[in-house]
């Protein structure tokens, strides 16, 4: 995921990134990225295979939390 700072809106240029959000968890569901000027931008699908088109968080194992154990 890019710096927040480093993307500014693609609309009027001034802007910077604050959130990225999906709204939902759904396939359909589009990328929106808000920026501190106000404007919306709609990007890529979540069910886009494409991890390059996708501003997502990646983690790796470690960061991972460990499984439950049912019986517990």
């Amino acid at each position: 995921m890019p710096d927040p700072e480093s993307v500014t809106c693609p609309i009027c240029g001034k802007g910077t990134l604050v959130t990225i959000d999906f709204g939902e968890q759904q396939p359909a569901s589009r990328e929106v990225q808000t920026f501190t000027c106000g404007h919306e931008v709609e990007s890529a699908r979540l069910q886009t295979a494409d991890a390059e088109k996708l501003d997502v968080e990646r983690r790796t194992s470690e960061e991972t939390a460990q499984p439950t154990d049912p019986e517990e």
